[in-house]
């Protein structure tokens, strides 16, 4: 998969939600997909800081990811054939993806939704199994918030939506440049670091690709070493 916006989808020029938009990986994948010739629409709440999308040709529709009517209202009356979600939970609730897909499912729906990409976690629901002795049990919280990722990916899965879920581990400071070599796989096995720039451009190539329907993905990139510098 390489080039620009996948050319399986009927339209010429595919519009995509994405959430997380104004993240430090969130506007990676804004700027890949308009670079590709998306048109983006870019949820936001009220507050959210928006410069690392400044120059972009992108619209923004506002609401809370967490509340429901918000969440219908932003979307009723649009038509969307993808969205991305590069959301990062930054106040560690630990229900965030049970509270936040139930209703953004239904609305994504009405919605026209051909695809939904999902940026998870390497050790979502069950797949934490595959990594003991690894320490983790020494970071508060994780446990419940990998049980919570995996929930959000079990409602998607089932939701009846196309989807693309791909999980990441350890992250490269944002500023870090794609290494070009980083690849999806279905071994869900894999744990090695990455960057935001490779990710965004594996998203871009996953846009409506037949091949990346209904797969959950790791990263692989054997060029990086573990663990990511220190900022």
């Amino acid at each position: 998969m390489a080039g620009g916006v996948s050319t399986s989808t009927e339209r010429s020029t595919p519009r995509v939600l994405v959430l997380g938009g104004t993240g430090q990986l969130g506007a990676l994948v804004t700027r890949e997909l308009v670079n590709a010739g998306a048109r983006v629409v870019v949820f936001v709440r009220p507050s959210s800081d928006r410069r690392a999308l400044a120059g972009l040709p992108v619209e923004f529709v506002t609401g809370d990811l967490l509340v429901a009517d918000e969440v219908t209202r932003a979307l009723r009356g649009r038509r969307f054939d993808a969205i991305v979600s590069a959301v990062r939970v930054e106040d560690g609730d630990p229900s965030f993806y049970s509270k936040m897909m139930p209703p953004l499912l239904v609305a994504a729906r009405a919605s026209g939704i051909r695809q939904f990409i999902h940026h998870g976690a390497v050790g979502a629901g069950d797949n934490v199994k595959k990594f003991t002795g690894l320490g983790w049990e020494r970071v508060p919280g994780i446990f419940e918030r990998l049980k919570d990722q995996g929930e959000g990916e079990r409602l998607l899965r089932e939701s009846g939506i196309h989807y693309t879920i791909i999980r990441n581990a350890r992250l490269y400071p944002p500023e870090q440049a794609a290494t070009g070599v980083a690849r999806l796989t279905e071994d869900d096995t894999v744990l090695t670091p990455m960057t935001r720039a490779d990710l965004a451009r594996l998203t871009r190539e996953c846009l409506l690709a037949t091949a990346c329907r209904d797969k959950i993905y790791h990263v692989r990139d054997d060029s990086l070493a573990w663990p990511p510098p220190r900022r």
